[in-house]
This record gives C-alpha cells, structure tokens and sequence, in this order.
C-alpha cells in the first residue's frame, strides 16, 4: 500500500501574496499542478459555505484563501468555477455574506449553484450505496476540495472529507443525517461519499480554525497553516494533530482506519513541511465530541465506541432564540417545534424522544442559540 503524501505550509496571515507562496509550496509538496490538470480543463474549486458569514469568522473558506487558489489555476490554464450546497441560503446569497461572490466577479470564475442532484451509484460502499450529487459538479472535469479546519459536534473535526458533504443536493444532506443517525454509520457514510467522489486535490485552510462549538457557532482560532494532500483522509489525520485531537476523537478518521485506509494512521503518511508536534496547538478546544475518549479508547477499545454512541451531547435551545424557525425548518425528524403551533409566541421545543443528535440545529442556528449538553434535558 502506497504511503500517502501531506504538503504543510506555515501561513499566518491571509495577506494574499503571503497566501500564494503557501498554496503554491503546498500544492508542490503534492506533486504540482501539472500533475493533476491539462490546460483548458474545468475545474471545480469546492470550498465550504456552510452558511450567511462573514469573510473573517472561520464558518466558511476565506474568501482570500479561494481567490489566490483560483487564480493559480487559472495561471496553469484551467477554466474554473466555483460552487458549493450551503447548509442555509442559497449558493447566491452565501458566496455574496462571505465574499467570494466578488472574488469570483473579479477573477472571472463562474460560481455555480447546486440546484439539480443525480443519482449516483457506490458499488463499493459499506454503508451508502445511492447518493444524489450535484449534476453541475459531476459534470466538471476535476475537483479540488478546499476545506475549512472546524470542530463539529458530531465528526468531531470538519475538515476535507466532510467538505465533500456539499457535493449533496439541498435536502438530501438532510435525509442522510435521518437514515445514519448513528456517529460511526453517518463517518461510515461520509467516507463512502468521500471515495465516490474522490477529488483530485484538497486544500485545507487553517490559517485561522474554529474551535468549541462549531461549526458555525465556535470561535476563530489562528493555527497559521496551510495544508494539502491528494488523500483527503490523512489531510484530516494531520489536521486532527496539528488541532491535539486524537484518532478516536473523529468518527471519519475511525470509520477510515475500520476500512483500512493507508490515511487514517499519521504513521503511514509523507508529511513534507514542519511536522504536526511543532505546529500543535495544545490549547486549541475541541468542543463538546472532543474530550476524554482518547484515554477510554487505550483502556476500554471494546466498549469506548458504544459508551461514546450513549453520551452524546443533547441539543438545548437557550433564550437567546429569535424564533427565526430555520432549527424546525432543517430538522431531519420533524422534532423541534413549539407548543402553540407557531414560533411567534413561545420558544421552540425539542422532543427528545424524536431527536436523533444529529446537531442539524446547533449547526445552522444563526443565533448560537443551541448549544449542547451533557445530560438529556427534562422534557416539559
């Protein structure tokens, strides 16, 4: 089994021309371009709009990030577009909160909206065998996945192989979530997901992560890094290093070291660049999934995985919600909902006995309304 290759580049600042050295050292450490693209090719950058944000709040790629990326295509001759399914909003008006609505007016990239999804079959799968990815997406010529470094409540870190989660059409991110509701079937899912649609290249951008909780309601951390691989798995292994997480601590990285992924051991993987120990962040905060079940994992290897499925964190909806309704609008199992039938008088309610901990809620709340908690919360 070949041993996969990880290029990382030290990146402090999204100054652009700092940023071109650094994608440019990265994507050479991968081989250069000219290994992956022909002239005149359409090339896909598929960055991570989650949702409305801004440019600086580490919920989205930044928009310099994307800008310098395509621009560095274009110079190898590649016609490029960009594209992604948000979580909330459509592809218009997240490209346009997050600014890469105007880097693609001034590079002349074409962005893309995921409207139309088409069936696709995983012969190989292990638990997913039909997916429904964008059409717009299946039809370019290359793919180049460029991530954002966030903490998630259940992945544990969002990095290169969830991003291909965007590659989804709409709603049916949604039914996924309700037919995996398990940790370890919905990595198993993503990493079936990840191997369908396998792209060329991706680039993470950790020059400023998320941590707590993401991955939309953590908070900006600078970790100053730039990194990229051909291998999406060990990209995430070498980004769960750098951010102190542990294997057992990201379901996909488990759910790829299960398949026997080269990527899921940081011992099988070529780093070139400063190594993840020199660039750690040991205070970086992993969130609510992130803590305590590396040492579980030594001791109980057996247990720690059902023990995990049992203690999730539960979703809790604090006062500070506006009753925007955008929780019950994506909850994949219809459990959030008030009790005079309306958001306009009384705060919204979960039925717990429905909740699958999906954190479709904490995930897409533009309030930080939801945050997530230890103990089942009593049910009124």
């Amino acid at each position: 089994m070949s041993q996969p290759v990880v290029s990382i580049s030290s990146c402090p600042t999204y100054n652009e021309s700092r940023l071109r050295h650094s994608l440019e050292e990265v994507v050479r450490g991968c081989g250069g371009l000219e290994q992956f693209l022909c002239r005149g090719e359409r090339v896909l950058v598929k960055p991570n709009m989650l949702a409305h944000s801004r440019a600086g709040g580490a919920v989205t790629t930044h928009s310099a990030f994307v800008r310098v990326l395509i621009e560095i295509l274009q110079e190898a001759g590649a016609r490029v577009y960009v594209g992604d399914s948000p979580g909330r909003g459509s592809t218009e008006s997240v490209a346009q909160s997050c600014g890469i609505r105007d880097v693609a007016d001034k590079t002349g990239a074409v962005l893309l909206p995921f409207e139309e999804g088409i069936e696709v079959e995983y012969d190989s799968a292990s638990v997913c065998r039909t997916f429904f990815l964008s059409r717009e997406a299946l039809e370019m010529d290359l793919v180049i996945n460029a991530a954002k470094l966030k903490t998630h409540p259940l992945t544990g870190l969002t990095g290169a192989v969830k991003n291909c989660m965007g590659l989804i059409v709409g709603a049916e991110k949604k039914k996924l979530h309700a037919r995996y509701p398990s940790v370890y079937d919905f990595a198993e899912m993503l990493i079936d997901l990840y191997l369908l649609s396998k792209p060329v290249l991706s680039i993470v951008d950790a020059v400023v992560a998320m941590e707590g909780p993401g991955p939309r309601s953590g908070r900006p951390r600078p970790l100053g890094v730039i990194a990229a691989s051909e291998d999406a798995v060990a990209l995430d292994a070498v980004c769960a290093a750098l951010a102190g997480f542990s294997l057992p601590e990201v379901s996909t990285l488990m759910a790829a070291q299960k398949r026997g992924l080269a990527g899921s051991s940081l011992e099988n993987i070529i780093i070139r660049g400063p190594l993840p120990g020199e660039l750690r962040d040991k205070g970086f905060d992993k969130g609510a999934s992130g803590r305590g079940w590396s040492f579980l994992w030594r001791i109980f290897p057996a247990w720690s995985r059902n023990l995990k499925e049992r203690f999730r964190p539960w979703p809790c909806i604090e006062d500070s919600c506006n009753r925007c309704g955008i929780c019950r609008e994506h909850c994949p199992t219809g459990a959030i909902y008030d009790w005079n039938k309306g958001f306009e008088n009384s705060k919204p309610f979960i039925d717990y006995k429905e909740c699958l901990r999906c954190y479709c809620c904490q995930e897409i709340c533009p309030q930080g309304a939801v945050i997530l908690r230890p103990r089942r919360p009593r049910q009124r």
